[in-house]
């Protein structure tokens, strides 16, 4: 290179600043790999986000593989857990045959109508897969109101918020359809009380939409009811008698199906009448006001014998614990005659109240006991109930074999205030199935609600570390490019 060219290069870039280089070049470079990984984590997150929402929407959840029990035979599970809250319905994603109904509080099982429904029942499949119905704003008990059938392919309840005016619905879990059913040309309404063993025909308490009068003591509405059987197969309805005010009924003590399903056992105060299913009365027998039918599964295995509770305990101004420490003892009715007769020794129960469900192989008693909500006391509440909804703090299914033995078949969780179980898994003494757990999904788009709530303050964490990181940078960033000051004439070359 000539002298001459030196000096023009020299002049050339005497004007141009120095450039600054960062003190560390690969830390430098470090700091770029990170801001780089928490954008791509943020956008992650942003779309997992909106995938999953629209992949519940969409109703894309698909079905989970089905659960068979060990043996390869259906069963009641030994244990369940409350549903998700966004648990898919049964008419969106239905999976068949039932074990289990299951109702109650929390967000599972009960909701809240600001942004979900709030009144659910929970059915428990053979697979294992939870399914909802859903009753918007209308709490209800499973094994009263919404009962289901003997072989669990079935579940009938008062309505659906979906469907059309109907004297009662029918949900298929097979297919998720619904059938509306109508009771003489009327489209209310029945309150379910019991399917007969052999799933063709419903008992309901019929009733008027609208109370006919009102109490003077209570003030409450009179809503006369009146037990009917209903012919699914043909649409015929048979009136068998006056039950009396549908909120002053016992509602685990209304009738019962012989497991024939020829004849019903009523309750008409503190009477029981057995009643053929054309509506003649067979004979009546006296209780008195502490003994009832038992519940549904009054009638034994073989039908020769009716079962009875006695209440020893407090009866009136009850408080949680006088309701907790009443002791129930079985008794019995022969079915010809209505006389009281010799039965199989049973263990007394205690609690609020107990209510039977069936027999186990013709021999156990099946039944379900209630515990109280604590601090729900009963004083001076007209309609009061002691397997009611509001009153019950949890339940357990026993079983009760001859001799005084008890057995714990399901202790669900605390949430649980009500439950029906398929008759042919009782019947058939299956119990103890593999435990049921819900699956996360397929799910309703109210998932949206827990998405957002704790989705968006991890956005917007993420999103304000991510700023708060591009900010530092930038500002580094302009200190390592800002131009240097020159404190003198540049050196010669």
């Amino acid at each position: 290179m000539t002298e001459r060219l030196r000096d023009a290069l020299h002049d050339a870039v005497a004007g141009v600043p120095a450039v600054r280089l960062s003190e560390d070049p690969w830390r430098q470079g470090r700091r770029l790999r990170r801001r780089d990984r928490w954008t791509q984590g943020l956008a992650a997150v942003v779309v997992l986000l909106v995938v999953s929402v629209a992949f519940v929407v969409a109703g894309q959840g698909g079905r989970g593989a089905r659960v068979t029990p060990a043996d390869g035979a259906d069963a009641v599970p030994g244990d369940v857990s409350t549903p998700w809250m966004w648990q898919a319905e049964v008419q969106s994603d239905p999976r068949g045959q039932a074990s289990l109904l299951l109702s109650g509080d929390g967000w599972g099982l009960s909701g809240t109508d600001v942004f979900d429904h709030e009144g659910k029942v929970a059915v428990v499949g053979r697979d294992g897969s939870y399914r909802m119905l859903l009753y918007a704003g209308v709490q209800q008990t499973a094994g009263y109101g919404v009962l289901l059938s003997p072989d669990g392919r079935r579940v009938v309840s008062q309505f659906l918020p979906d469907e059309q005016p109907a004297w009662s619905v029918v949900t298929d879990l097979a297919t998720g359809a619904s059938r509306r059913l109508v009771s003489e040309g009327r489209d209310c309404c029945a309150m379910p009380v019991a399917w007969s063993p052999d799933g063709r025909l419903l008992l309901a308490l019929d009733h008027p939409r609208d109370p006919t009068g009102f109490d003077p003591v209570t003030g409450y509405g009179l809503v006369p009811a009146e037990l009917v059987v209903h012919d699914l197969t043909t649409g015929a309805t048979r009136r068998l008698g006056a039950a009396g005010d549908l909120n002053q009924l016992r509602a685990a003590s209304v009738a019962a199906f012989s497991p024939d399903s020829r004849h019903v056992v009523m309750s008409v105060g503190e009477q029981v009448k057995l009643m053929s299913l054309t509506g003649e009365t067979l004979w009546t027998a006296e209780l008195g006001d502490r003994t009832h039918l038992a519940g549904v599964g009054a009638f034994t295995g073989d039908g020769r014998l009716i079962t009875t509770v006695t209440l020893d305990g407090c009866l009136d101004g009850c408080g949680t614990a006088a309701l907790a420490a009443r002791r129930w003892r079985f008794g019995y009715l022969d079915a010809a005659t209505g006389a009281p007769a010799d039965g199989p020794v049973l263990a007394d129960a205690v609690g609020m109240a107990v209510r039977a469900l069936g027999w186990r192989h013709g021999r156990d008693l099946v039944a379900l006991e209630y515990e109280p909500e604590p601090g729900h006391d009963k004083v001076d509440q007209p309609m009061w109930q002691d397997t009611g909804y509001w009153e019950t703090g949890h339940v357990v299914l026993t079983a009760r074999t001859p001799g005084g033995g008890i057995e714990t078949l399901l202790d669900p969780p605390g949430e649980v205030l009500g439950m029906d179980v398929a008759r042919d898994l009782l019947e058939a003494g299956r119990f103890g199935g593999p435990a049921a757990r819900p699956a996360m999904f397929p799910a309703r788009a109210v998932i949206m609600v827990p998405l957002v709530l704790f989705g968006t303050p991890l956005l917007l964490v993420l999103g304000v570390t991510g700023l708060v990181l591009w900010r530092r940078r930038r500002r580094r960033r302009r200190a390592w490019t800002r131009p240097a000051t020159p404190s003198g004439p540049a050196p010669a070359p």
